[in-house]
């Protein structure tokens, strides 16, 4: 099978990323098994045996969908890294705009997330090294947070990041469902904007909260 990222004419480069754009609307739209090879060949303008000797199968281009969404989420995790002790008091709130925006910008993600988490998470996170992650840089934010008293001290990281990504994962995967459930059109720009303002003065005491 074709390595994704080796080294590849700018003709190869464009037919795998004219792939990609298809095959992630394609997963997004209709899950893993409505999604059809043919269909993505087609919108995609090729081959199907093309794409069956770059990936082996339909997992084998799942897989790399995977990957090139999770470097996604990465990339804007990334952006943390920039934060600093100044931002301590704010934490939250910029971890939670972060992270609505991020899933405003990328409607695809949640959907090819839940896949992945439906295949048990088997195919592992592309670049992810345990204990080197932004994720460590704002646990270190956090717990300086917590011994200047901005943070309690009985609630752990791992829980303030938990229900910081959980409420942006959770407000765009069930956008749908909870607009019927609480009667309410949730994709409202002003509906989201009060509830993430309340959320944020809710949680962190903060008035300023929204999608970038």
């Amino acid at each position: 099978m074709a390595e994704i990222n080796g080294a590849a004419s700018p003709k190869g480069r464009a037919t795998r990323s004219r792939i990609f754009e298809v095959a992630i609307k394609e997963f997004a739209e209709k899950g893993y098994s409505g999604a059809r090879i043919d269909v993505i060949a087609r919108e995609a303008q090729i081959n199907k045996q093309r794409i069956y000797a770059y990936f082996g199968d339909k997992e084998g281009l799942f897989i790399e969908v995977w990957k090139r969404t999770s470097e996604l989420i990465y990339e804007k995790t990334q952006e943390f890294l920039e934060l600093s002790e100044k931002d301590v008091p704010d934490l939250g709130r910029i971890i939670l705009n972060g992270y609505m925006a991020f899933h405003e910008r990328h409607p695809e993600f949640w959907r090819i997330f839940m896949m992945e988490n439906l295949f048990g998470g088997k195919h592992g996170r592309p670049g992810h090294v345990p204990g080197n992650s932004p994720y460590t840089h704002l646990r270190k934010l956090y717990a300086t947070g917590q011994k200047s008293g901005f943070y309690s001290k009985e609630v752990s990281f791992e829980t303030f990041i938990f229900v910081i990504t959980g409420i942006s994962f959770f407000y765009t995967s069930n956008m749908r469902t909870m607009s019927d459930t609480l009667d309410t059109n949730l994709s409202d720009p002003q509906v989201q904007a009060k509830m993430m303002k309340e959320i944020c003065f809710m949680m962190f005491n903060k008035r300023e909260c929204h999608v970038d």
